[in-house]
């Protein structure tokens, strides 16, 4: 399977319909596929070098998750933005990661404490923007970013909340890669991560917990900025209707 991105499908996605999810998922949440962009079927398959019916199921799998949306008659678009969805959103993370970094923190044992020194470790060698193009995530950053933060919670012993955790995750690294591609003001997120990671060693639960929902709070001012001066983010493009070849749903 071919494509022009970097991303590779992470280890148990092997299935080209599990991996073109990963992919088209990656290019979502890292804006490479815009918020509110009419994704055809033919311009994904180019894109991605697999058939239709791979395409189509990832997609529907993604409209399931809420990263894409289905119109009636009119096909998928990427998901939108807005200032709304962000403050649910940032505020359901809130909720949820006080729950499972408190569990975490509470079962934590010697090997959490080493793998998550080790994830801190990863995640400070990297900057935060990708050198040669300065208005986007660096991918090395991401991962470890990513990593940085299923550290934090992985003592948690409910399966159900980390998944919701890792949702909601998701979804906001969309926002966050809008407020790059704004060329804010960047944040010092090395000792944001380092005080909430000495916290939780210091199996200090209160303050943990407000050096975590400081973090996603600081995230969601930034983000609603760069929304407010780049209202492109959130307004639908005026695209051209595009044909599509007819296509089954499965098969």
């Amino acid at each position: 399977m071919s494509r022009q991105q970097t991303r590779q499908p992470n280890e148990g996605e092997t299935t080209v319909p599990a991996g073109v999810v990963a992919l088209i998922r990656s290019d979502i949440v890292e804006c490479r596929l815009m918020p509110n962009e009419r994704l055809t079927l033919e311009s994904l398959r180019e894109r991605y070098g697999v058939g239709w019916s791979p395409i189509r199921e990832a997609l529907m799998r993604l409209a399931a998750e809420g990263m894409v949306r289905l119109e009636q008659n009119k096909g998928f678009r990427v998901a939108a933005v807005s200032r709304e969805s962000l403050h649910d959103l940032m505020l359901s993370r809130i909720e949820i990661e006080t729950i499972v970094l408190r569990r975490s923190i509470e079962n934590g044992t010697v090997d959490w404490e080493a793998d998550l020194l080790a994830a801190f470790h990863r995640l400070s060698r990297h900057t935060k923007l990708r050198q040669t193009s300065p208005g986007a995530v660096s991918a090395e950053w991401s991962r470890e970013h990513r990593a940085f933060h299923r550290a934090l919670v992985a003592a948690c012993d409910s399966p159900t909340m980390l998944s919701i955790r890792e949702s909601l995750f998701e979804k906001a690294e969309r926002y966050v890669a809008l407020s790059v591609m704004s060329k804010s003001v960047p944040r010092d997120d090395v000792a944001e991560h380092e005080q909430i990671m000495r916290a939780a060693l210091s199996r200090n639960v209160p303050r943990a917990l407000a050096a975590n929902r400081e973090h996603i709070e600081r995230t969601m001012k930034k983000v609603t900025k760069a929304l407010a001066s780049h209202p492109e983010f959130s307004r639908p493009p005026d695209l051209p209707a595009l044909r599509e070849t007819a296509v089954p749903l499965a098969g």
